[in-house]
C-alpha cells in the first residue's frame, strides 16, 4: 500500500486535532496552511527602541509611513506604536520602502502639538522591505525638536484606513482596540471565525476582527475583565459567563484573535493592545480569564505588559482548563510533512514558548514566577465518563492542566467534572467566577 504525503500529514494531524482542537477538524482546512504561511514569510519586520534624549514625562508614539516613488508626495501613514515608557515597537509590514518617525505625547491627548518634542521622518533612513527581512532602527526623540506646526496634528487618524487597504501595508494596523460589540451572536465572533483564525490566519487579519472588542462603552467606574479563547476559539463561546458577569462592578470585554500564529507574537500583540487600551482610557484594574491555550498566550502577554510598562493593573488571573505542560502529540508538528499552524508548535513540551513562559534561562534552570500583585486561580476538568488509560477532560490530560509548577503559584486549585468545552457553560465555573471576581475586586 503507498502512503502519500498527505496521508502521513493528515494522520499526525488527526493526533494532534484531537488533543489541541475544541471542535471537528475538517481535513480540508490543513492544506491552505502552508499558503497562509508563505504569506506571512513574505512579511518583513521593523522593530527597534524608542526612547527620549533625556528622561521625561508622556506618551511616546512611533509612526510607520510608507515612502511613495514619487518624491513629490508626502509619505503615506501606515501604522503606530504607542509606549507608555521608553520601550521596543515592531510592525510587520509587506514590502515596500518605509520611514519611522515619533513624537512625545506630553499632555497624553493622542494629538501631536506644536510644542511637544518629535523626531521628524526627514531626518530618518528608508527602509527598503523585499519581503523576509527583519530590519531595526532605534529612535531618540530630541526634546527640542519640534515639527513646525501651526495646528495640532492627529497622527492617528492619518493611519485610518479600511481592512482591504491596511492588509497592504502593515498588519497589526488591522487590530481592533476597544470597538464596541453591539452583537455578540453576530457570526463574526462565532466558530467559523474561530476556525479561519486557526487555518486561514491571514485571512482571519484582513477580514479586521483581530483584536479587543468591549461589549458596552468604557466605564471608569466598573473593572474590565477580559476573556481570552484558546486554539481555533472564539467569543461566543464565554457567552454564559458574559451573561452572569455583575454588570454593575465588571464590564467584560474580549480578545479576539488568530489562533494559527507563534504564539510569541500573539501574547506580543494583546501586551500590546492592553497598553494602548491603557494609554486611552487610563485603567488601572484589570482581570484576565483565559480558557484552554488562551491561559498560556495570557500569561506570557501578563509578563511582557508588565515588563514594558511596569505597571501593575493586572490583578487577577483564572485559567480554565489550560495544556500548562502542552501536548506531546503536538511535538509532530514541527516536522510534520505538511505545513500546520505555528501554534500548533508552540504546544509541544519542549517548545521554545513554553520555556519562555515558564523559565528565565534556556536551559530551564531558573523558573519564572507571576508577578507578586498578579493573583492567580487554576480551573480545570476532568471526566468521571468512561475508562481512558490518561486522566483527562476529553482533550487535554490532567497532568498538562494541573501542572505542579502552575499549581504552587495559584491561590486556588478547582477540578470540575466537565469537558475541555462544555466546561465554559458549567453553572459551577460561573458561580466560581463571580466569586474570584467579587473577593478580589471589593468595593
Amino acid at each position: 500500500m503507498n502512503v502519500t504525503r498527505k496521508d502521513i500529514g493528515s494522520l499526525i494531524l488527526v493526533g494532534i486535532a484531537t488533543v489541541l482542537l475544541p471542535g471537528c477538524t475538517m481535513m480540508s482546512q490543513v492544506f491552505g496552511v502552508e499558503k497562509q504561511l508563505e504569506r506571512v514569510r513574505a512579511t518583513s519586520r521593523i522593530e527597534g527602541r524608542v526612547g527620549t534624549s533625556q528622561p521625561a514625562d508622556g506618551t511616546l508614539v512611533v509612526l510607520l509611513t510608507r515612502v511613495t516613488e514619487n518624491p513629490e508626495e508626502d509619505p503615506i501613514g501606515v501604522d503606530t506604536f504607542v509606549r507608555v515608557r521608553p520601550g521596543n515597537f515592531a510592525f510587520s509590514v509587506s514590502p515596500g520602502h518605509y520611514q519611522l518617525g515619533a513624537y512625545l505625547d506630553q499632555n497624553r491627548n493622542g494629538l501631536l502639538d506644536p510644542d511637544e518634542p518629535v523626531l521628524q521622518l526627514r531626518n530618518r533612513p528608508v527602509l527598503v522591505a523585499k519581503g523576509g527581512e527583519a530590519f531595526r532602527d532605534d529612535l531618540t526623540i530630541p526634546l527640542d525638536g519640534r515639527a513646525g506646526l501651526t495646528e495640532p496634528l492627529d497622527i492617528f487618524g492619518l493611519v485610518e484606513r479600511t481592512p482591504r487597504e491596511q492588509q497592504e501595508f502593515s498588519l497589526w494596523a488591522l487590530s481592533v482596540q476597544g470597538e464596541i460589540c453591539r452583537d455578540l451572536d453576530d457570526p463574526a465572533f462565532g466558530p467559523d471565525s474561530g476556525s479561519r483564525g486557526l487555518w486561514r490566519m491571514m485571512d482571519f487579519l484582513s477580514d479586521g476582527i483581530a483584536g479587543v472588542y468591549f461589549l458596552e462603552p468604557y466605564d471608569a467606574e466598573r473593572v474590565p475583565v477580559l476573556f481570552v479563547h484558546g486554539i481555533g476559539g472564539h467569543p461566543q463561546s464565554f457567552s454564559a459567563l458574559f451573561q452572569t458577569l455583575d454588570r454593575k462592578r465588571f464590564q467584560p470585554w474580549f480578545y479576539f484573535y488568530p489562533s494559527g500564529f507563534a504564539l510569541d507574537g500573539i501574547s506580543a500583540h494583546l501586551a500590546t493592545l492592553l497598553e494602548r487600551l491603557q494609554v486611552k482610557h487610563g485603567f488601572d484594574e484589570l482581570a484576565i480569564v483565559a480558557h484552554s491555550m488562551g491561559g498560556l498566550v495570557s500569561r506570557d502577554a501578563i509578563f511582557k505588559y508588565g515588563e514594558e510598562t511596569r505597571r501593575d493593573d493586572i490583578e487577577l488571573f483564572i485559567s480554565i482548563s489550560t495544556p500548562w505542560g502542552g501536548d506531546v502529540k503536538a511535538a509532530g508538528a514541527e516536522g510534520a510533512p505538511i505545513e500546520l499552524p505555528l501554534s500548533f508548535q508552540d504546544m509541544s513540551p519542549a517548545s521554545d514558548f513554553l520555556s519562555q513562559v515558564f523559565y528565565e534561562d534556556d536551559e530551564r534552570e531558573v523558573e519564572r514566577h507571576l508577578p507578586g500583585h498578579v493573583e492567580y486561580h487554576m480551573i480545570f476538568g476532568y471526566r468521571m465518563k468512561g475508562s481512558k488509560a490518561v486522566a483527562s477532560d476529553g482533550r487535554v490530560s490532567v497532568a498538562s492542566q494541573a501542572l505542579l509548577q502552575v499549581q504552587e503559584e495559584a491561590q486556588t486549585i478547582r477540578a470540575l467534572d466537565y469537558g475541555h468545552v462544555d466546561i465554559l457553560q458549567s453553572p459551577e465555573l460561573t458561580e466560581r467566577l463571580g466569586l474570584l471576581l467579587e473577593q478580589r475586586f471589593v468595593d
